[in-house]
């Protein structure tokens, strides 16, 4: 039986079913649509519609969960590799080629399976399903962890070319320079491909001149739009798969971990991530000399996450997840049989993230059927499920404990079958059957994915607290072999 980092699955259980919520609030909520209209006043939002409003603020941007959590994973599973004798370039290659199978994942999801697409369109009943290919060129979760995917593997490839090099210092200290380098020219990166192009990659609008500077435009906008476009541009959220690959770097020196100098250093980093945050929007953004209504249009209409949200919201990630740590991990010695009876749920969500976030169009079913239970009873109040940014605040509230329930009850049910059929099942025959089925031809209908020993008996590893802590914990020069595991599915989160 293999061991796994559970609060790892916790928390991107939790960013997962998060993201569905906040995409079913920005397609359907009228709070939403007065936002995008600009009406953001006490008359149209009412009292319950600012405090929906304020919480997608805070959490409805935070995306970068997702992309923390799922660099933290990679590079985990990068370094268990490589201590368990994996030769480094056969690791770079099995990175890169799981980058570009997700990439080509994420293009397909973005044009055919995507909530916001045709499933949207076809639930919404004022507008008409048509494949739009220039949805190819969207930017999402998906593409942000591919290409995060592709950095990691070539950072951690050149930092684990000798002994010498294989510093912890060394690693943190690159993917904090990264990280910084995708912050601070953003807004300059985006007002020079707007004046080039001649449109707002902010807006709705970024593709509207796609192709007619010639034939190389649609290469070029390929690539240029992964780092500004609208909704997950890599200027500036590669910042939040940075800090994630910074606590993988921590996370994998399983042997040598102090409760106290991880916490330490996490919350520390976090408070200053704070105040520097609070410092770029109040002298920077000179939030101070604005008034109300501006500031509230600077703190909760943009897109693109600005300079101080940025930090803002790595302080707060980083706080949750050294809360979790603190609560669950460096606690299961206590509790570690009720911990994973009572994150069961949420475990199954992390586990198969890649495939709940795939499948987040089961919403718009969700919405036909209530749709069609109310019809008879009340017309008028039948058609808000298929309004888009048309639906009262308490529906929307009621819908989402409505989806998070039924996703709930497929993960368990689906658990029975050790989901096979799923994404992530396709992902593990493409990554892994070649090799898997010349020892067992049937492996791939058995449990590829290893749910038994990985979900239902996980072995959760547990950090040990030495009595005497030496002085330098998290960069000393020597190290021991992890717990070696077989590869868990592709990270998406």
């Amino acid at each position: 039986m293999s061991k796994r980092i559970i609060s790892l699955d916790i928390i991107r259980g939790w960013a997962i079913l998060g993201n569905l919520l906040v995409h079913f609030f920005m397609i359907t909520s009228e709070v939403q649509g007065y936002a995008e209209d600009g009406l953001i006043d006490l008359e149209h939002l009412g009292y319950s519609g600012f405090v929906l409003m304020g919480l997608v603020v805070v959490f409805g941007h935070w995306r970068g969960l997702f992309l923390l959590i799922s660099a933290a994973v990679h590079w985990y599973v990068m370094k268990r590799k490589l201590d368990a004798g994996i030769s480094r370039n056969v690791i770079l290659r099995q990175e890169i080629f799981k980058g570009i199978l997700l990439f080509m994942w994420a293009m397909i999801f973005y044009v055919f399976i995507g909530e916001w697409v045709l499933t949207n369109q076809w639930a919404d009943l004022g507008s008409t399903a048509t494949v739009d290919w220039r949805k190819i060129y969207h930017v999402d979760q998906f593409t942000n962890i591919a290409v995060a995917i592709f950095i990691t593997a070539i950072v951690f490839y050149f930092w684990s070319r000798n002994e010498k090099s294989r510093k912890p210092w060394i690693a943190v200290t690159v993917f904090a320079v990264l990280g910084l380098a995708f912050v601070f020219p953003a807004p300059y990166v985006l007002e020079a491909a707007n004046n080039f192009w001649g449109v707002d990659f902010s807006g709705s609008g970024g593709l509207q001149k796609l192709g007619e500077k010639g034939w190389w435009d649609y290469p070029v906008r390929f690539i240029v739009n992964q780092f500004i476009s609208r909704e997950s541009p890599l200027m500036p959220h590669y910042a939040y798969s940075a800090a994630g690959a910074i606590v993988g770097i921590f996370l994998s020196r399983n042997d040598k971990i102090s409760k106290k100098k991880f916490l330490g250093w996490g919350f520390g980093i976090a408070g200053f991530c704070l105040l520097f945050g609070g410092f770029w929007f109040l002298v920077v953004d000179k939030a101070l000399t604005l008034s109300t209504g501006e500031i509230i249009n600077l703190t909760a209409n943009f897109h693109i996450h600005p300079t101080w949200y940025v930090f803002a919201t790595l302080g707060l990630l980083l706080i949750f997840v050294m809360s979790v740590f603190a609560i669950i991990q460096f606690c299961l010695k206590y509790i570690k049989r009720f911990t994973l009876i009572i994150t069961r749920f949420s475990r199954r969500a992390g586990f198969l993230s890649l495939s709940v976030y795939s499948l987040a169009f089961i919403q718009q079913f969700l919405r036909v059927a209530m749709w069609a239970i109310i019809k008879p009873f009340n017309l008028e109040k039948a058609e808000w499920f298929r309004t888009n940014l048309g639906m009262p605040t308490r529906w929307v509230v009621f819908m989402m404990v409505l989806e998070i329930a039924v996703w709930l009850f497929i993960l368990w049910i689906w658990e029975k079958g050790r989901y096979i059929g799923s994404p992530d099942w396709l992902f593990a025959a493409v990554l892994k059957a070649p090799s898997k089925m010349k020892e067992d031809k049937k492996w791939l209908f058995k449990d590829p994915l290893d749910v038994q020993s990985k979900l239902m008996n996980v072995d959760p590893f547990i950090w040990p607290e030495p009595k005497i802590m030496p002085e330098e914990l998290l960069f000393e020069d020597e190290e021991k072999p992890l717990p070696l595991e077989e590869d868990q599915p592709v990270p998406t989160n």
